[in-house]
């Protein structure tokens, strides 16, 4: 029998991880504006990783657990599990990691692996994917500077923010969100994003 992985252990442990990403952020309350602001932008970048991470895992998980809707599309016969081996392995391609470009892209390739109805991802909620999808913008805003990256972090941040003049990644995540529609209200934006990631792990 194919060995299971321990889903509670991985929600768990992938929430705790995103959590503990701005623990250096909330330390640096006393120092300079700009240097607590440049590690709000280090810890978004943390941050999406460990969802990145998650997100891969998971898709292992579900294959691993529930093969039957994989068996059949792709007509395999025989056999009655996917080991965790062989579902890496499936969910990256080949590749040396599973890579997507939005949450669009993820419960397309998940429903196609899983079937819709044991999709994890299908039961998140619009909102929150569209902060996820906010935050992988922000992400590659900050890691790639590019101008196709920046324009696509202010769109983001206009449709999901209402923002039509964006601030740089970092001034943005150091300011409080005081809408009433926030995660986190009176906190800063990366804690609102933060509390999206760990309570999206904690639903899938």
């Amino acid at each position: 029998m194919a060995r299971k992985i321990d889903l509670p252990a991985l929600r768990k442990s992938s929430a705790q991880a995103a959590r503990e990403a701005t623990a250096l952020y909330d330390r640096a309350g006393a120092l300079d504006y700009w240097f607590q602001a440049w590690i709000a932008k280090m810890s978004a970048v943390e941050v999406h990783a460990v969802w990145e991470r998650y997100v891969e895992t998971r898709l292992v998980a579900a294959l691993n657990h529930n093969p039957k809707n994989f068996l059949e599309e792709q007509n395999i016969v025989g056999l009655s599990g996917i080991s965790v081996g062989l579902a890496r392995y499936i969910v990256r391609g080949g590749n040396r990691f599973f890579d997507f470009r939005s949450m669009d892209d993820l419960k397309g390739k998940a429903n196609r692996w899983l079937g819709a109805a044991a999709n994890p991802f299908n039961a998140l909620p619009a909102g929150d994917l569209a902060y996820i999808d906010c935050l992988a913008a922000l992400r590659n805003c900050v890691v790639h500077g590019s101008e196709a990256s920046v324009k696509a972090y202010k769109r983001s941040l206009k449709t999901v923010y209402g923002i039509k003049a964006a601030s740089e990644p970092a001034e943005f995540l150091h300011a409080k969100d005081q809408r009433a529609a926030s995660p986190a209200r009176y906190k800063s934006r990366l804690h609102g994003l933060v509390e999206v990631i760990a309570r999206s792990i904690l639903n899938t």
